[in-house]
Order: C-alpha cells, then sequence, then structure tokens
C-alpha cells in the first residue's frame, strides 16, 4: 500500500463512531496511509476514541456540537500538510486508482475535488453541480428541477485527464488544496451543514481556483444525494440555499422568497387534505415552511 506523505485526512465525528473507524479502515485497507488524520468529536454524548489505524492521529473535540460546517473548518484548519482529504463518516473507499487522482490534482490550479459515488445499493450518486441549479428552477420545486435535468449533459473527461470541471463539488469526500482553502479563508460559519461545501465552492472559483470531479476513481457514500436527515435537514437546506443564492444571485432577492411562499401554500393545502385520510408525517414540516420563508427559514 502506499504513503501519502503530504496528505491528511480530515474528518468528523458525531455520535457514529463506529461508522467513522469503517471509514477510515476502508481507506488505509485499500488504499494506503496518510501523514496525519485529524479527527473533529463534535460533541458526542460519549468522548471519540483513537481509530485502530497505521497513520497518525490528532483528535480534537468540542464539548458541544457546533455543526457539520464549523467542525469540518476545525479539522481542515488542523492540517499541517499541503493537502488534505475532507471526508464524511458515511463514506467506504473501494480499491481502485485514487493515486492517479491525486496526481492530477495536484497539476492545474485544483482547489476542491471530489469524486464519483453510489449509494450503499451501488446506485449512482452526484457529488457535484454542473451546472447550478438556477434560483427559480429551486423555487418552482422538484417537478421542475426534473425537467431541468432532462436538459443537462453528463460529464465527460477531457482526452487524456481525469478531472473534470465543475461549478460546485460537494464535501462528502473533497481532496483539498491548503493553500486555496486558506486563501478563502475556510468555510463560512454562517452555514450549519448544508450548502456550506457550495458556498466554499463558488468563493474559490471566483478567486480563480479550479474546482472538479475525478470520474476515475470512486467511493460508496451512505448519505449520497442528500437524503438523510430528516425534516431538520430539510430545514437546513431551504435555509441555506436560500441564503446561497441571495449571496451569489442578487436579483433572486426580488422574487425567490414570494414564489416559495407561494408554493408551500400550495403544497400545505395538498399534504393538510391528504392528512385528512391518513397520516402524513411532512404536514408539519411544510407548516414550519409557510412560517418561515419570509424570514428565511429562520
Amino acid at each position: 500500500m502506499m504513503h501519502f506523505t503530504d496528505l491528511s485526512i480530515a474528518t468528523t465525528t458525531h455520535n457514529n463512531y463506529q461508522m467513522l473507524a469503517d471509514m477510515l479502515g476502508s481507506f488505509e485497507t485499500n488504499l494506503g496511509t496518510v501523514d496525519k488524520i485529524v479527527i473533529v468529536d463534535d460533541g458526542s454524548r460519549r468522548p471519540c476514541q483513537l481509530p485502530p489505524v497505521s497513520s497518525g492521529v490528532r483528535l480534537i473535540r468540542n464539548e458541544q456540537p457546533h455543526g457539520f460546517c464549523q467542525a469540518s473548518d476545525t479539522a481542515l484548519r488542523a492540517v499541517r500538510t499541503k493537502y488534505a482529504l475532507l471526508v464524511d463518516a458515511d463514506i467506504l473507499f473501494e480499491p481502485g486508482d485514487f493515486s492517479g487522482g491525486y496526481t492530477e490534482f495536484q497539476k492545474g490550479n485544483w482547489a476542491w475535488i471530489n469524486f464519483r459515488q453510489t449509494n450503499f445499493r451501488g446506485e449512482p450518486q452526484t457529488g457535484y453541480e454542473q451546472p447550478l441549479m438556477p434560483p427559480w428552477v429551486f423555487a418552482a420545486g422538484n417537478q421542475a428541477l426534473r425537467w431541468w435535468e432532462k436538459f443537462q449533459r453528463p460529464l465527460v473527461a477531457p482526452p487524456g485527464e481525469r478531472i473534470v470541471e465543475v461549478e460546485a463539488a460537494h464535501s462528502s469526500c473533497t481532496l483539498v488544496n491548503m493553500e486555496a482553502f486558506r486563501a478563502a479563508d475556510g468555510f463560512d460559519h454562517w452555514y450549519w451543514q448544508c450548502q456550506s461545501d457550495i458556498d466554499l465552492s463558488l468563493r474559490l472559483r471566483k478567486a480563480g481556483w479550479r474546482v472538479g470531479v475525478d470520474l476515475g476513481y470512486g467511493v460508496k457514500h451512505e448519505g449520497a444525494g442528500g437524503k438523510s436527515g430528516g425534516a431538520p435537514r430539510v430545514l437546513d437546506l431551504y435555509r441555506s440555499r436560500l441564503h446561497l443564492y441571495e449571496n451569489f444571485y442578487p436579483t433572486s432577492r426580488i422574487y425567490l422568497r414570494p414564489i416559495l411562499f407561494v408554493r408551500h401554500l400550495f403544497e400545505l393545502a395538498w399534504l393538510a387534505m391528504v392528512a385528512l385520510f391518513k397520516n402524513e408525517p411532512r404536514l408539519q414540516t411544510r407548516i414550519e415552511m409557510v412560517k418561515g420563508v419570509l424570514k428565511g427559514y429562520r
């Protein structure tokens, strides 16, 4: 197995130690060792133990949870190597040519790249956005999104290369150029979890760095597609996506909240009718969304 001397793994854990240990074990079993593993225990009920790995480990504990964004930022700022691999605990590394993508990443002004992903059932998932979903599509809802996606072309790597440039890459399993990360001042702590990686991707690209996805290596991701977390995750997604659009697309401030308010009202009316005949768990979430949309879901 290889030893990646100029690479550190940065990761976080919150009440999921076994998942974290499995992730780190899959990297060392299938790919090799790194200079250092930095773990931020973000307020787990039981303090995280040192995992059984061969690489050196630095463990940082937050007594109270700070959220994924701040915990990941802390982990990356503790990295002392030139490059980092920011990894969610629910990733499993597969055998494959990780080192080829890592070598290519170190050339060409890349700052932030993700990898091909499947969920644990083997279904392909996206760890990036190319292009970024426009604000009006987000406001219009899932049917508009499915229609818009029909016009998007699949990614194809340039001849002789395996990394494709994208507008935004998710942070689930991401190679990070630490010079670029520090120049961008890391994650924006306004975010709790959702969209912090999209925000950072856009800021990196605005500063002249490249963001991409490596099509030559793939990982398994339990939370691929952002489908875990329930109602709190949904509310955080809307809160954060609205904030993102209003920052990067200023004209969306004119129309985004009113359209979302009208959409949520229709959704609420429909779910209220359904709830007359059966239990409808989404109803309470829609009530909170209607109440919160005009003040940014806060």
